[in-house]
């Protein structure tokens, strides 16, 4: 079995868990709810620091921030693109709507979310052998 498969398989359920070892790292992913909705967190070594939440340049400060979902925002919503243009201008006003990275969060909202930027920055990661899913 593929092991993207495997990860997802196991995170299907809720409080479902996997264990991962990726750049020297050891990540729990843990299907979770904070009674309002269901996502997956990431921990990274065991444990969430949300000082690793910084970012410059759209990329994290700490080594660990890689592993967590960027968090794009921008600084002015679309709506407000038309009064914007008028006054800075289309090269300013575009800029100023255009969503960037301003940190990463250590929650996903479906594990298929999670699963793919795994994928995409880690191809080489693997499923700790007493890993077992709950």
């Amino acid at each position: 079995m593929d092991k993207w498969k495997d990860i997802k398989e196991r995170l299907n359920h809720l409080h479902g868990s996997v264990e991962l070892l990726a750049d020297g790292h050891t990540l729990s992913m843990i299907k979770v709810h904070d009674g309002k909705k269901i996502f997956v967190r990431v921990y990274v070594d065991g444990c969430v620091d949300f000082k690793w939440t910084k970012t410059e340049d759209g990329k994290p400060v700490h080594a660990q921030g890689r592993f967590w979902r960027p968090l794009k925002r921008a600084a002015y919503p679309k709506k407000a693109y038309p009064s914007l243009k008028r006054i800075y201008g289309k090269k300013e006003a575009d800029r100023m709507v255009a969503p960037r990275v301003i940190g990463v969060v250590p929650d996903f909202g479906t594990e298929g979310a999670a699963v793919s930027h795994l994928k995409r920055h880690f191809p080489d990661l693997e499923i700790k052998a007493d890993g077992v899913a709950s």
